[in-house]
């Protein structure tokens, strides 16, 4: 248990880290016998592993194959502290989902109450030396700074506007271009770091080019959601005019070289304030 920020994990009066007891839980398949026993109870899954270690007859091969093997596919926790910066949330999203598609696994979620512990967790599950799961990280960030969205392709999406962040994180939801994650975000924060996120898988799943396509689509659809949203869109109405009236309008059209909707906005607009205002400019009382 980590009592503060620069603390070390607890060990216990062997050396243990509810980690290291965690992952030689899943190495050696012991859910599988003890199907009962909590993903979260350490304690029941300690008492076990020791039990095991003190057999009399097979106790002392059982740890000593757990120490080698623990020295062989355990990755340094220090090697993922990078994840736990804040400042890394989207490259953890990004890291998340390119290790589940590396290892043709699929997401799950029952246990972690964040993104950090979901990733520790995936990498120890994988079984692959610590040096290969190092290299598949490498890789992955490698990757991400290769196909990162540039900030000027996304600077359109405001943080601080929680409309247009909702819209879209509903917008990647529809077209099926979310990135999966273990948990949903929490505040405003965290969704844009996944909406960015998911829009760099895009750059790998597909091609840079679609992704590219993909937000200059994005984009023209919210100009076009906050230009009806705004009411300027003009709607058709039909108006019973003569005939003289209509070769009228037509041609004030081709004198002011406007179509014949603007023609009447001028018309009315001025009518209007002929009527409802004096010669100051001030409202008249009706």
């Amino acid at each position: 248990m980590i009592q503060g920020k620069d603390a070390k994990p607890y060990k216990d009066d062997r050396g243990f880290t509810d980690r290291e007891i965690n992952w030689l839980w899943n190495f050696n398949q012991l859910y599988m016998q003890y199907m009962q026993v909590y993903n979260s109870d350490f304690s029941t899954k300690r008492k076990i592993i020791f039990e095991i270690f003190d057999n009399p007859t097979t106790g002392y091969n059982h740890y000593q194959t757990a120490i080698t093997n623990k020295n062989s596919f355990l990755i340094n926790e220090n090697d993922l502290k990078w994840a736990k910066d804040p400042q890394n949330e989207q490259l953890l999203i990004f890291t998340i989902n390119m290790l589940l598609k590396f290892n043709n696994l699929t997401l799950s979620n029952l246990f972690y109450t964040n993104n950090y512990e979901y990733f520790v967790d995936l990498v120890d599950r994988l079984i692959l030396t610590k040096e290969m799961k190092n290299s598949q990280i490498i890789e992955i960030k490698n990757t991400w700074s290769n196909l990162k969205t540039s900030k000027s392709h996304t600077n359109w999406i405001d943080i601080k506007e929680i409309d247009q962040i909702n819209w879209a994180w509903d917008y990647l939801k529809k077209s099926y271009k979310l990135a999966s994650i273990p948990n949903l975000p929490i505040n405003e924060k965290q969704r844009y770091n996944h909406i960015v996120s998911s829009i760099d898988l895009m750059g790998f799943i597909s091609s840079p080019d679609a992704k590219e396509l993909f937000l200059i689509k994005m984009k023209k659809t919210w100009s076009q959601k906050k230009f009806r949203d705004s009411g300027k869109i003009k709607k058709p109405h039909h108006l019973p005019l003569t005939k003289e009236r209509h070769e009228q309008l037509k041609k004030l059209s081709e004198l002011f070289n406007k179509p014949i909707p603007d023609v009447l906005d001028f018309i009315i607009e001025k009518i209007y304030n002929e009527c409802t205002t004096d010669t100051d400019g001030k409202s008249k009382n009706f």
